[in-house]
């Protein structure tokens, strides 16, 4: 009985030496590399794609001024001049008289230095973007402020998700990984000679 849970551990070893290692798969960038400010604006439950665009800034330009050179004409609420109602002039039922609630709204959204997004701290009319960095309005119609799905990664210098610490590195064995294919059906039949000869000698 020793004999044969021996074997059968070798035998799941062999198997595991031949088999391929799957890497993880990368997450794809919507975002062309861009050496100025990669300009986003995702509509979501308004109907549309995301539509990206490299601005390039000038001195004193804020967010508003780099919404406006990527084409997004932006809509301000009549009492908080600084704050967005509409972009592209949507959503056209809006009353820009008044705050937006606290469900529908457009969300303000930079890239920190890893490249990953982080809701906006002032408003669009206050922000500062520096070239190399990411800036988006999302449409948010519900309770729950999600972060922008566009994935700038190298339009921003930074890696895309997923990061290295979900998925390490295996550790590889050249040695190994470049094992002949006939190694394991010998490998088998060498451990099945040895059980045999190993059983008849304690017949």
């Amino acid at each position: 009985m020793l004999i044969l849970r021996s074997s059968l551990v070798a035998l799941a070893f062999l198997a595991g030496a031949t088999a391929p290692v799957l890497a993880p798969v990368a997450a794809s960038s919507a975002a062309e590399t861009c050496d100025g400010v990669t300009v986003v604006v995702e509509p979501n439950a308004l109907g549309g794609d995301p539509e990206v665009t490299c601005v390039q800034p000038e001195e004193g330009d804020t967010g508003a001024d780099l919404f406006e050179k990527a084409g997004h004409p932006l809509t301000f609420v009549t009492s908080m001049p600084s704050v967005v109602c509409r972009v592209d002039e949507r959503p056209k039922a809006a009353g820009c008289a008044q705050m937006p609630p606290a469900d529908a709204y457009w969300s303000l959204w930079i890239t920190d230095d890893s490249g990953a997004w982080s809701y906006a701290s002032r408003n669009v009319t206050e922000i500062s973007v520096t070239s190399g960095q990411g800036v988006a309005f999302t449409w948010i119609d519900d309770d729950v402020v999600t972060a922008p799905a566009t994935e700038l990664g190298d339009a921003v210098g930074a890696p895309s998700s997923p990061s290295p610490e979900l998925f390490p590195e295996e550790p590889t064995d050249s040695a190994s990984e470049h094992l002949p294919a006939w190694v394991a059906p010998a490998g088998i039949l060498a451990l099945f000679a040895v059980a045999g000869a190993v059983w008849w000698r304690r017949r």
